[in-house]
């Protein structure tokens, strides 16, 4: 018991090392700014009773707003000079929100732990988090204020307890799956095909299984009325007008989400439809060598001892239902039009599972002491390495396999997308003074550290309303302007990681 509780210390105190320093200072991606002025319309629409007012997006986001919303609301009433939004203030709500955020997915960790310790033993549960919680891409999405790690992190749980309690009924378990699940698609509307899976994983169980137990005929009850409830208990929009939220969340997200699209760059090629090898390309260059060679050990043992997974009970492996689920997520998620790369963080707490379950068959063959070196020489130069190398801006990494960061963002475009911004304003400043006035593609980063007179669009705004123009990685000087009368000449560049971030121009003269 005191190791595990020595364990379990020295992961927290890991897991906040990596989390906490430099947070909110590293990035403010566009959907966290979104996200602030969300969460202060659902506070405000809880304080007024405007009940509908805490409908913000399709997502929905909810248990994000209600983890953010009061946390900025306590600095509102109680800290002299922080009652509004503002450049001043800005860094500090994001910050303490952040470190909200942070705490609530450590417990959901610690949780993640416990549950995996229930089909296996408690130090390879503890692995499997370790491989996840610190896979440098997962690090970079748990540290964003957004919503795809603290989805996961729902999912993957509720999932756990869903399978836990349909084996070994509780009524608890039952509850608690529907509870974890409900959360999941209060974060995002995706999640809804964890209940559907669910459904009809439990059916199929109930019809096959000859030895079911009376009460467990109780499960779907259970896990349903308690997933109905807390949808309903949680979200306050479903108390006015429920038939309307819900058509709106999907109905935008079939909009937004499949038919819109979303523009990235592949190959030196701008696209808004990037088809089915977009997200076999993303976790080729987002998941660690760690993880992969894991996960081909995993596959190599699969194929070789077929005949005697065949022979097993097919509802006795947890790694099964995981399987088929997460199998269907990849999928389902491969047919929208639009693809972001962080839409593969869910499937990191299982792929981590099928590595450590690779590594495990490997023992069987090889010495143990070969196998536990292997793995540790692969977490120093894959873990630990890129935790330092790449700090704090994890979002830039991508696997040692596809060569330097350069050669990387050919393959698959990186985005802008807040990073370094707080340092970029401070560069800025050291280089040409206090607020000159600039011109972005994405003025919502910036704009809310920043007197905002002094920010302008540059696909609105004419060339004489900015000094400097600031390009991200990978933006070009739109048509609008490169066919104005201001030239712009390339005047320095902020680097992060060995990629040219941020470009800035300085306008010079009006050519007649």
């Amino acid at each position: 018991m005191r190791k595990k509780l020595l364990y379990i210390i020295v992961f927290v105190l890991i897991f906040l090392a990596t989390h906490i320093f430099k947070l909110g200072t590293d990035i403010i991606n566009p959907d966290a700014v979104n996200w602030h002025w969300r969460s202060e319309q659902f506070v405000v629409g809880l304080k007024s009773m405007d009940w509908a007012k805490t409908y913000q997006h399709y997502h929905p986001g909810v248990t994000l707003m209600w983890i953010m919303g009061p946390v900025v609301e306590i600095i509102k009433q109680f800290v002299p000079g922080y009652e509004i939004y503002n450049e001043n203030t800005f860094l500090t709500f994001h910050i303490y929100s952040k470190l909200t955020l942070v705490a609530v997915q450590l417990v959901l960790t610690l949780m993640t732990i416990y549950l995996l310790s229930r089909f296996m033993a408690w130090k390879k549960a503890l692995i499997v988090s370790v491989l996840f919680s610190f896979e440098p891409f997962f690090l970079a999405n748990s540290r964003l204020l957004h919503l795809d790690v603290l989805m996961t992190l729902f999912l993957f749980n509720g999932l756990l307890l869903a399978f836990w309690g349909l084996r070994e009924f509780k009524w608890w378990k039952a509850a608690f799956a529907g509870l974890f699940i409900s959360f999941a698609f209060l974060t995002k509307s995706i999640s809804i095909g964890a209940v559907l899976y669910i459904l009809f994983f439990t059916t199929v169980y109930l019809f096959v299984e000859t030895t079911v137990r009376k009460k467990t005929l109780f499960y779907l009850p259970v896990f349903l009325l308690v997933f109905l409830a807390s949808t309903f208990v949680f979200f306050p929009a479903m108390w006015t007008d429920p038939a309307f939220v819900i058509t709106e969340i999907f109905s935008e997200g079939e909009r937004v989400g499949v038919r819109d699209g979303h523009g990235q760059i592949i190959l030196g090629e701008y696209t808004r439809e990037a088809g089915f090898e977009f997200y076999p390309l993303v976790l080729a260059m987002k998941l660690s060598p760690l993880i992969w060679a894991g996960l081909i050990t995993y596959v190599f043992f699969l194929f070789k001892g077929a005949k005697r997974i065949i022979k097993r009970r097919f509802f006795d492996s947890h790694t099964l239902f995981l399987a088929i689920f997460y199998i269907g997520y990849f999928l389902v998620m491969s047919y929208p039009t639009k693809k972001i790369d962080r839409y593969m963080v869910p499937m990191f707490p299982f792929l981590a599972l099928i590595a450590v379950n690779g590594y495990e068959q490997l023992k069987a063959v090889l010495n143990p002491r070969i196998v536990y070196s292997i793995l540790g020489a692969f977490i120093s130069a894959f873990i630990i390495y890129p935790i330092f190398s790449f700090y704090p801006y994890y979002f830039t990494y991508n696997s040692p396999f596809f060569g330097s960061a350069e050669n990387a963002n050919r393959i698959l475009a990186q985005k802008p997308f807040g990073v370094g911004v707080p340092a970029l304003k401070n560069f800025i400043f050291e280089q040409y003074g206090e607020y000159p006035r600039l011109g972005f593609y994405d003025v919502k980063p910036m704009r809310a550290i920043y007197r905002n007179s002094r920010i302008c669009d540059i696909r609105i705004c004419g060339t004489s309303d900015y000094d400097l123009l600031v390009l991200g990685i990978n933006e070009e000087i739109p048509e609008k302007v490169a066919e104005s009368k201001a030239v712009f000449r390339h005047d320095s560049s902020f680097y992060i990681n060995g990629l040219e971030y941020w470009k800035i121009y300085v306008k010079e003269t009006e050519s007649n």
